[in-house]
């Protein structure tokens, strides 16, 4: 067993991960919306997490034994996005919604014309990927209401919830 110490902490974890080296690739927009726009002003965003259900199986007088169960997903990943006077992260989100449900008609698209494929790239510090997760049919499911206000100069941001299917480690 390994001595736990600072030394054997360094020596194992040389190059940490770190919070601020990532991207995200909206790699076909539905709506004609502006990937590249959308992968440059999207802020912040978070790591989709996972879990197991369980399944406890009584066994005689004991307490039972314990096994994995379903896997669980949030089915939703937020992000954050800067929009600017070009309006280009609006426009975008805004146009796909219309196809996933049309605002006067109320109908919608079909899952093949409504969902595309998003990755989240984590890099090291030489700009390499180091893990790549692939969101599976994506869609936006909400844009936060914004506040407007004279009180503060800021940036005019979004926080824009999506809907995935589930999500994979990607190569």
């Amino acid at each position: 067993m390994p001595k736990m110490n600072v030394d054997s902490l360094r020596a194992n974890l040389s190059n940490v991960a770190r919070n601020y080296l990532w991207e995200v690739m909206f790699s076909s927009p539905v709506g004609g919306g502006d990937g590249d726009a959308l992968m440059l002003r999207c802020q912040s965003t978070v790591v989709p997490g996972r879990s197991f259900g369980s399944l406890l199986v009584p066994f005689k007088q004991s307490a039972g034994i314990k096994f994995p169960g379903k896997l669980n997903m949030t089915h939703t990943w937020t992000t954050l996005m800067v929009e600017g006077t070009d309006k280009k992260v609006f426009d975008a989100v805004y146009q796909w919604k219309e196809l996933v449900v049309g605002v006067k008609t109320g109908i919608g698209g079909p899952d093949v014309v409504i969902k595309s494929d998003v990755y989240l790239s984590l890099l090291n510090t030489l700009g390499a990927v180091t893990t790549r997760i692939k969101l599976v049919g994506c869609y936006p499911e909400l844009m936060d209401e914004t506040p407007v206000s004279y009180d503060d100069d800021t940036m005019l941001r979004y926080n824009v919830t999506w809907s995935y299917d589930y999500w994979v480690r990607s190569s």
